[in-house]
């Protein structure tokens, strides 16, 4: 039974009195709790939580009546997770205070932690989570000095194929009539292999480096123009974080290796910057936007901080969460003071380093502020996905 609306709301008042009294729901044989096990505190008060799920629900509601998405290692039907959302979004249109949501969500919801395991409360933190942004970047549309690093669009030397025994597309290009892998970034930037696609030119290489990791931006040309670009398409080539090869190779230590912190040491060592560039392999083309907000793959825009990327070969796109972790707070102090924080997330972007169950990454919106803020975002934590109970589906 689908309870609507308005039996919703009154369920509010009658869950208030069971807190107190122990008693069955009529016609449900729920035994109702003395209170709800775990807490569900939203940090940020729901304050841009309903715009998000519409944005999830305008995906979903996109897609075929028969597809289906991955949870827990099974297989989740669309019209489930748009029940789920829609349930969900009517819970907290009065803004219920977290005990009352709780006991609700208990009541109605599946929990599915990421990976699977006990209770929030206990659950130990074994995903990482990371912070991306939308930069803004200044640049040109011709190679003038100081704009010298150039953004490609989709070349044409690149191929897709189709692999029937992986059931994936693979980026490519023909060499003597041959599928062979596409070039590398090292590749790309030192032998020209891009040339005549370029896009856009930036001032610094670690911007253009910067751009590709988070895999969209704005660009502010020299007649003071803003510009919205956009992930178009990979190489193909695997993702390698040099973050963590500046920590295995000595260049920085474990604890510090923030974007800060990452572009600090190659300004100091500017002979080294292509060695450590050129070990991720993965390259990013783009292309041109009307859109000016930060878009995720679901081709919607994203909402701060209630926007998540994470592999959508394990989790579902468009899917509700439950995110709990670590945050860096704004200010004087370096670095960022750290505090705890709990929120209602949703799953509309993915990305070439987020892969596995074990990874999510939370985007923070545009400029500089976000920048720094998700540039130290790389924190432990738990993710839980919420799912109507069957018998409410």
């Amino acid at each position: 039974m689908l309870f609507s609306p308005v039996s919703c709301r009154h369920w509010k008042i009658l869950a208030l009195l069971i807190l107190f009294f122990p008693l069955l729901l009529a016609g449900n044989a729920v035994s109702a709790p003395n209170a709800a096990s775990c807490l569900y505190r939203d940090d940020l008060h729901y304050a841009g939580l309903a715009s998000a799920i519409e944005q999830s629900l305008h995906y979903l509601n996109k897609r075929p009546a028969t597809a289906c998405f991955p949870l827990s290692g099974t297989a989740i039907s669309r019209n489930d997770l748009i029940r789920s959302l829609r349930f969900f979004r009517d819970l907290i249109r009065s803004k219920p205070s977290p005990q009352l949501l709780s006991l609700e969500l208990e009541t109605y919801f599946d929990f599915h932690h990421a990976p699977p395991g006990p209770c929030l409360d206990n659950a130990p933190k074994n995903m990482l989570i990371t912070g991306y942004y939308q930069p803004v970047f200044a640049g040109s549309l011709t190679r003038t000095p100081p704009y010298l690093y150039p953004i490609y669009e989709i070349p044409d030397n690149l191929v897709r194929k189709w692999n029937p025994k992986t059931h994936t597309l693979e980026t490519g290009r023909l060499q003597d009539g041959q599928f062979v892998p596409y070039w590398t970034r090292a590749e790309i930037e030192l032998h020209n292999r891009a040339k005549g696609f370029e896009l856009v030119y930036l001032r610094d290489p670690f911007d253009a480096f910067l751009l590709h990791i988070q895999g969209s931006g704005l660009i502010r040309l020299r007649d003071g123009t803003l510009r919205s670009i956009h992930y178009a398409l990979k190489n193909g080539r695997p993702y390698r974080s040099i973050g963590k090869y500046m920590v295995r190779t000595g260049r920085l230590e474990k604890n510090n290796t923030g974007l800060a912190a990452i572009r600090d040491y190659l300004a100091r060592h500017p002979g080294e910057r292509q060695k450590i560039l050129h070990y991720n392999q993965s390259f990013i083309f783009f292309k041109w936007s009307n859109q000016k907000t930060a878009q995720g793959n679901l081709g919607l825009p994203l909402t701060p901080h209630r926007s998540i990327a994470v592999d959508q070969r394990v989790f579902p796109a468009g899917g509700l969460a439950f995110l709990q972790s670590d945050k860096p707070v704004p200010g004087n102090s370096q670095p960022m003071k750290m505090v705890s924080f709990s929120r209602f997330v949703l799953v509309q972007d993915t990305g070439s380093a987020i892969t596995g169950p074990k990874r999510a990454d939370l985007f923070w919106g545009t400029g500089d502020d976000a920048g720094r803020a998700a540039g130290r975002m790389k924190e432990p934590g738990n993710l839980f996905f919420l799912l109507l109970k069957k018998k409410f589906l």
